[in-house]
């Protein structure tokens, strides 16, 4: 996997699913991408990253360390809940943020996301 190819990557709103989405589809032949909404706030945005990992066809479940490929779901405060996704990939977790993308350890990334969930098959 080149991580450099999703590092430069333009995605569509919310970006986060999208780099999820691809990286599946692109990297294992998965789709996961029936993730649906019909607006951007951060409580649809959550509950349809837990419906789309639950009503995946690939049998997501939620375990309870990363490993490799697993979707990590992220959230700012328990108020706000899960509201950002990206994919553990080379012990790093691969997100995609409205400014851009990134290849971040989980230690600083749980700075700004306390909130963390695995999801594998």
């Amino acid at each position: 996997m080149n991580i450099a190819t999703y590092l430069a990557r333009v995605y569509p709103d919310p970006p986060c699913w999208a780099l999820v989405a691809d990286v599946y589809t692109a990297e294992l032949g998965q789709r996961v991408d029936e993730y649906r909404t019909i607006n951007n706030s951060t409580r649809a945005v959550a509950r349809a990253f837990r419906f789309a990992l639950h009503a995946s066809q690939h049998g997501f479940a939620q375990i309870a360390e990363p490993q490799e490929w697993c979707v990590v779901l992220m959230g700012k405060s328990a108020s706000l809940g899960l509201h950002h996704a990206g994919v553990f990939v080379e012990g790093k977790v691969l997100h995609a943020l409205p400014e851009g993308n990134l290849h971040q350890d989980l230690a600083s990334l749980q700075d700004g996301y306390p909130l963390m969930e695995f999801w594998a098959r």
